[in-house]
């Protein structure tokens, strides 16, 4: 009685073909992470500069007009650069969802390929 060797080969590339989609999703997932959490990041640099010019402005200014002009002055220029932020991860989360997208389609084609390749392959063994 013969028995067959196992290869291990075969295994190990079914293996890595089997676990490409996910590795891929994971690797989209990380970069789409890591790309909103650098804006935030930055984002929060910014509120911490908003608030420490704020603080400086209280001890500075000695009339109370002059506070009120330049924390107007201020809070114009935060609220420009919050909504800027705000635009630029909504252009981020574009970004990736398209990405997400070409990687879900390519992933679905080539499912319905390996499967009609098995088809085939067992129609004619059949």
């Amino acid at each position: 009685m013969n028995q067959p060797t196992f290869d291990f080969n075969a295994f190990l590339d079914a293996s890595k073909k089997a676990m490409a989609p996910a590795v891929k999703f994971s690797e989209l997932s990380l970069s789409g992470f890591e790309r909103i959490a650098r804006q935030q990041y930055a984002f929060a640099g910014e509120v911490l500069e908003y608030s420490l010019k704020q603080m400086q402005l209280a001890s500075t200014v000695r009339d109370l007009n002059d506070l009120t002009a330049r924390q107007i002055e201020l809070s114009t220029q935060f609220a420009e650069r919050a909504t800027q932020r705000s635009q630029d991860l909504i252009k981020v989360s574009t970004e990736h969802q398209a990405q997400m997208t070409k990687w879900f389609d390519q992933a679905v084609s080539e499912s319905a390929q390996t499967v009609s390749e098995s088809a085939k392959g067992a129609k004619k063994a059949a």
